[in-house]
């Protein structure tokens, strides 16, 4: 008479003592065939509710297995004692194997153990079902009789280096059909089996199935070219039209300002003369306009350089704000916010384009005063960074911008008054292209707003730019 426990009673207060007894409990509760597990003196350890009602069907009550008709057998084995009886479904009869073998038979991957002759000694089911063979066929031979001799020369040059090592090999993939023809991704890895006195005796091999990921590995990498493509393209179109505006414009541009200076003689009307320089205004605004696209195209196909000297801030920064102010002075007859820059001794000095520095810095406090109403204030400071470098900060009493709308301000072409009678002129590409032109310096942009509290727009650049290595640094 054998007693059985059922799976669903612990062995003390905390379950199971043994955590090698708790995960065989776990894994037979799993199994979808009648299963229990039994120690050297044939006390069920583990059996789950399958097996405790075939105990009773044939055995002759659910506390017994082994009289009756027979069907359940066990036999103690092994150093620990425990061996595993198992019913199979579809034969309603009981067989014992080992517990190892039935573990490696349950797992969806390959696993199989070679002699240092590279013959197998064992396969798991799901390795042999993909060679076509049965596990027990694989025994004796090696993978060039079942797979060829160009993949049996491959996979036992590495059997042969991890038995002249002792070590395991990182896992590597490989790729290889099975039995339907089909070609299977397989991420490997090959360890050593060592006897009790350190003698490399064979190898064991595991292999995951990855075809699947490889797949999908594929398709992102080919959704990302075609992206990149799309992105190189609309750059190029942007550059192109960029390009084929500004000519006409400069023409514009240019004889608008004869007009306005009247060099060739009176226009007649005084209107005239104040037309003229309204073109002149506005052909300047959309030259800035195209400029702007025709960097931010430039900047995302990477083809946007720096031609790198020595800079002091403080006086570019000043050149810059009194520019800015008096270019929204002449454009509106509307009162401005008050513009502040405030006072700072000593040199700040870095090294960078002067040119893309006074746009970085046009974009951040023309947006303050393009934000700001009337009565407001923009505030425009400098400080030297510790260890080298700069940092501007522009900070506003304007609008603001809730959480949702900071996420989106580096966005190309997003505003953030999007009405479609705003008032506020602008592409949406300056922030955007500021940062890239930051990034370009080895420098970030960062912003930080609430709505209605107003923006603080925070540049910092290093002292030196970082060089391309295809460029060396500028004398």
């Amino acid at each position: 008479m054998v007693k059985i426990i059922p799976t669903s009673r612990p062995s003390g207060p905390g379950g199971d003592a043994d955590p090698a007894l708790a995960a065989v409990r776990a894994l037979v509760s799993a199994a979808g065939v009648p299963m229990a597990v039994f120690d050297g003196q044939g006390e069920c350890l583990v059996a789950n509710p399958a097996f405790v009602l075939h105990a009773a069907q044939y055995g002759g009550g659910p506390t017994s297995a082994g009289s009756g008709e027979q069907r359940v057998t066990f036999s103690p084995d092994g150093q620990r004692g425990w061996k595993l009886a198992s019913v199979a479904e579809e034969a309603g009869q009981a067989r014992t194997v080992d517990f190892i073998d039935v573990v490696a038979n349950a797992l969806p991957i390959m696993f199989n153990a070679k002699d240092a002759q590279s013959r197998y000694l064992f396969m798991n089911r799901y390795q042999a079902d993909v060679y076509g063979i049965s596990p027990r066929e694989a025994v004796g031979r090696t993978a060039a009789d079942l797979l060829g001799d160009a993949y049996g020369s491959y996979t036992s040059a590495i059997d042969a280096q991890v038995l002249r090592t002792g070590r395991a090999t990182p896992f590597f993939e490989e790729a290889y059909a099975g039995v339907d023809g089909a070609v299977r991704n397989w991420l490997t890895s090959k360890v050593p089996l060592v006897s009790a006195t350190g003698t490399v005796w064979g190898i064991a091999t595991v292999a995951l199935d990855i075809t699947e990921r490889k797949l999908l590995e594929l398709r992102l990498r080919e959704a990302k070219e075609q992206a990149e493509v799309g992105s190189r393209a609309k750059s190029r179109f942007l550059a192109n039209m960029s390009h084929e505006l500004r000519t006409p414009l400069n023409a514009v541009i240019g004889f608008a300002e004869i007009m306005r200076e009247e060099a060739l003689g009176p226009l007649g009307a005084r209107e005239y003369r104040e037309y003229a320089g309204l073109i002149l205004r506005s052909g300047l605004t959309l030259l800035d306009l195209i400029s702007n696209l025709l960097d931010y195209a430039r900047a995302e196909a990477g083809s946007l350089s720096l031609v790198v000297t020595d800079v002091e801030i403080l006086r570019l920064l000043r050149s810059v704000t009194i520019g800015v102010r008096d270019d929204a002075a002449a454009g509106s007859n509307a009162p401005l916010p008050a513009v502040d820059v405030e006072p700072q001794t000593g040199i700040i000095a870095i090294r960078g384009d002067e040119q893309r520095l006074r746009q970085m810095l046009r974009a951040l406090i023309g947006n303050a005063l393009k934000f700001t109403p009337a009565g407001g204030r923009v505030t425009v400071r400098a400080q030297a960074l510790p260890g080298g470098g700069a940092e501007v900060a522009v900070a506003d009493s304007g609008i603001g911008m809730s959480p949702d709308e900071l996420e989106q301000a580096f966005d190309p072409f997003w505003q953030a008054d999007n009405r479609l009678g705003r008032t506020r002129e602008g592409a949406g590409i300056g922030l955007k292209l500021a940062r890239q032109l930051a990034m370009l310096h080895g420098g970030s942009l960062t912003l930080e707003s609430q709505k209605g509290q107003g923006t603080r727009a925070i540049l910092r650049l290093p002292h030196d730019p970082p060089v391309p290595a295809d460029r060396p640094p500028a004398p």
